[in-house]
């Protein structure tokens, strides 16, 4: 599919205008790695990995013994051990590289189409050898968990191997929590049959199941951007739509969600021999925050949701005023309505083609700097961003990359929408994170995603700001300001609500397996918490239709959105402080989020404590001082 571009803005450049006469291809093409998911390198890649595999798990089984007497470890022996780990961190670069590629590979093929011959087939064969590859990278692990601070030292003085250092210090805090050698390897191995199991059947079934909205029958990554359609009905026909396949299948999600969170609780319990460990333990360490900071995120929203129920509350009267209906509740099929169109709007919203989407996203990545800008038109004209809708396409979007060359790529369904432009600008922020690290060591650009979010939300301000500073009439400010008003709902009430749900349903799954039915009841009560009566009625099948409750690989995988969110504001309104040095100290932030903390980054960099609910009070007042300026623009249109 190509797409053209057509003006969109007075404020247009001339950069913008030669940009706009562009056409660029909206499937990516990733043949560079290999032809196709049919292709006979990937078997030929396949074995390869095998053996590379066997042969680190032969240079890590000696750490098996040495595992149980890490911290006896002389002295003398220091020097052979940091050459045996150099050796086999080489290797591991290496296979990671491979593995990533071809992993990435298979997954952006799935993504396209669910169906794409052979792409099923490798997938758990992949997810196969990670796990093998974790497994036998295990003995080399636990010692160097349960190793000397002096061996530490020593090690990682050592200038090949200095970019291990925050992730072997990072590991080190799991001390007390880690089993043996062969427990652990255990637990990494029947993970891909049982776990993952269950996030893959998630994705299959996504990707192929049906519904039907006024009589056409279309995927639900189809479906799903009708959600956004500027007509109420088409939004209703479309929410409704998208549940009924997902009644019908809740048996199955349910399922799923119980296995998924069954097994995460049992993995907690055998790992409290040494102290009690909470839920939340292993998701917090993994996002790399505290429990405390965690805390004071989610107490400090809880008590500020009244700001995202003004946010829906004045969307609400804005719809009603387009439409002369009276409505004192905004519906579960109108939280990601566009801005209602006015009388003096003087028309409907037009489709806004692909190019011109990139130009304005790349003249508002140039009020940060112009290499962000020309970054995000450098992505299309590579085709690397796959938009076009097809027919048995994933629901969502992301932003995912190759190791080797690292370049990233992004995934979507556009058709033209607002919400599509803004979902592009948070995907190319995620990327661009990825960019300014590429020359940084493998090791040191891991980053949870806490961080990841950060830079992606930041990048949709940056859009938001500037498509502000353009408008010229109320209605083209409300337009605008509309979307700032439709994140702070989404943000200050939807995630909550998912993690609210989340906690509800591991709690629940102590006791035993979670029916549907309840599952359902918990959803509303999640929703009831956080929106209290602003909603007309609750999404109780939200759990089954969203995937991000039934990723394997991550769990709480919600929250870090918030997180994002109010990080990237506070990091946005630094601006004035630091001038034209902003961008160099918001890159060397975006550097450093492979390498330190949550709380570190923002204590190195921004001098803030995210422990303390002053950070996020702070963040709060922006959200809310956005919200009471849109409350003034309905009142005035």
């Amino acid at each position: 599919m190509q797409t053209t571009t057509r003006p969109i803005s007075d404020a247009s450049s001339d950069k913008s205008q030669t940009q706009s006469a562009i056409e660029y291809l909206l499937s990516w093409d990733n043949t560079q790695f290999f032809l196709g998911t049919d292709d006979p390198k990937i078997a030929a890649t396949v074995e390869v990995l095998k053996a590379d595999i066997q042969s680190i798990s032969e240079r890590c089984q000696p750490f098996s013994l040495l595992a149980e007497m890490a911290e006896e470890v002389s002295s003398d022996d220091y020097a052979a051990l940091t050459s045996q780990i150099q050796t086999i961190h080489l290797e591991r670069t290496v296979l990671n590289k491979k593995l990533g590629n071809l992993s990435t590979f298979v997954y952006t093929a799935l993504s396209t189409d669910t169906q794409a011959p052979h792409a099923s087939t490798w997938k758990p064969i992949l997810q196969q050898l990670s796990a093998e590859f974790s497994q036998a990278m295990t003995p080399l692990t636990v010692f160097l968990t349960r190793a000397s601070e002096l061996f530490i030292t020593h090690l990682l003085a050592d200038p090949s191997l200095a970019e291990m250092a925050f992730s072997v210090h990072h590991q080190r805090q799991l001390k007390d929590q880690l089993l043996s050698v062969s427990e652990e390897q255990l637990v990494t191995g029947l993970a891909t049959n049982g776990l993952h199991a269950w996030g893959n059947l998630y994705s299959e079934l996504a990707g192929t199941l049906k519904c039907e909205i006024d009589g056409e029958a279309m995927g639900l990554a189809k479906a799903a951007n009708l959600l956004s359609h500027p007509h109420s009905s088409k939004r209703e026909a479309a929410w409704k739509g998208i549940r009924s396949p997902w009644k019908t299948q809740q048996s199955a999600v349910a399922a799923g969600l119980n296995a998924i969170t069954g097994r995460r609780l049992e993995e907690t319990q055998t790992r409290t021999a040494v102290r009690e460990l909470h839920y939340l333990d292993k998701s917090c360490h993994q996002s790399r925050i505290s429990r405390q900071t965690l805390d004071a995120l989610m107490e400090k929203t809880y008590q500020q949701r009244e700001v995202g129920q003004r946010a829906l509350g004045a969307m609400v009267k804005a719809m009603a005023k387009a439409t002369g209906q009276v409505q004192s509740r905004a519906n579960p099929w109108d939280l990601m309505a566009p801005a209602p169109v006015l009388e003096s709007d003087g028309g409907g919203e037009e489709a806004i083609g692909f190019g011109d989407a990139i130009s304005l996203i790349a003249l508002s990545f140039n009020n940060l700097t112009p290499e962000m800008g020309d970054f995000a038109v450098m992505m299309a004209q590579k085709g690397w961003i796959d938009g076009a809708p097809t027919p048995n396409r994933a629901t969502g979007a992301y932003c995912t990359k190759f190791a080797d060359p690292r370049e990233p790529r992004i995934f979507m369904t556009y058709e033209g929408t607002m919400t599509n432009v803004l979902t592009l600008a948070h995907e190319l922020g995620h990327a661009w994170h990825n960019w300014v690290m590429r020359d940084l060591a493998p090791m040191q650009c891991r980053y949870p995603m806490t961080l990841a979010e950060t830079a992606s939300i930041f990048a949709e301000t940056l859009v938001r700001e500037a498509l502000m500073a353009e408008a010229k009439t109320p209605a083209q400010k409300l337009e605008i300001a509309w979307q700032d008003a439709q994140s702070a709902a989404v943000f200050l009430l939807n995630i909550p609500a998912r993690f609210e749900f989340e906690k509800r349903l591991v709690e629940a799954r102590k006791v035993g397996a979670v029916r549907p039915a309840q599952m359902r009841e918990m959803m509303q009560g999640s929703w009831k918490l956080w929106y209290e009566e602003s909603l007309s009625e609750y999404d109780d099948l939200f759990w089954a239709s969203k995937l991000h409750f039934s990723i394997s690989s991550l769990g709480f995988y919600n929250y870090p959105y918030l997180f994002g969110y109010l990080f990237s504001l506070g990091i946005y309104a630094q601006q004035p402080l630091y001038g034209e040095a902003f961008n160099q100290k918001y890159t060397d932030l975006l550097r450093d989020t492979g390498s330190m903390t949550a709380e570190d980054v923002v204590a190195h960099h921004l001098q803030k404590d995210l422990s303390q609910p002053q950070f996020w009070q702070e963040s709060l007042a922006i959200v809310e001082k956005s919200v009471a300026q849109f409350e003034a623009l309905v009142e005035s249109v």
